[in-house]
This record gives structure tokens, sequence and C-alpha cells, in this order.
């Protein structure tokens, strides 16, 4: 799917760069997590960068096969510890 990452959403980023998200968007080990709840359905992308910095990446999709990036930020604390869990759970390690 083909993700954007709009003018007003890369202006907001802080401590992430628009190349660290495409990293995570573009990698083959990626853990999509869809919202539950809310009005505004998104999607939660965990990965890791090509240097292996953890991060999570919130899209909404906007038509069939096209999304927008919405916000990103690095994974910390129990946010990390649950991806860490699920990245020991899949059948391929990280190799950056």
């Amino acid at each position: 799917m083909p993700f954007e990452l709009p003018d007003w959403a890369r202006a907001a980023l802080r401590g992430v760069t628009p190349e660290e998200i495409e990293q995570v968007l573009r990698a083959r080990r990626r853990w999509a997590r869809p919202s539950t709840g809310a009005p505004i359905q998104v999607t939660l992308i965990a990965g890791r960068t090509t240097s292996g910095r953890p991060l999570v990446i919130a899209t909404r999709e906007i038509s069939p096969f096209t999304a927008i990036v919405i916000s990103a930020r690095e994974l910390t604390g129990a946010d990390l510890a649950v991806y860490e869990e699920w990245e020991e759970g899949t059948d391929e390690p990280f190799n950056g």
C-alpha cells in the first residue's frame, strides 16, 4: 500500500525523519495493529529502521490502496517491550 506523508505531518515530526518512516514502512518485518474503538480508524505500524531503531507510525487509510502518515515516534518503555516480545515470536530475526 502506498503511504503519503502530508506536509502538515512532516512539519510536526520530532526526532524522527521522513527517511526513517519510509524505512519502517518498506521493512520486510513490521507489525501492523489496527485501532479499536475510536471513530477515526488508524493503524499503528511498528518496525525498525535499517539501523535498528524501533519506531511506531500512525497511519490512516484515505482510499482503498492509499494511506497517509499521521505521526511517528520512537518506541520506548512498555510499548517497546511488547514490540520486542512480538519480534521474539516471529520467524525472521532483525538483520538491519
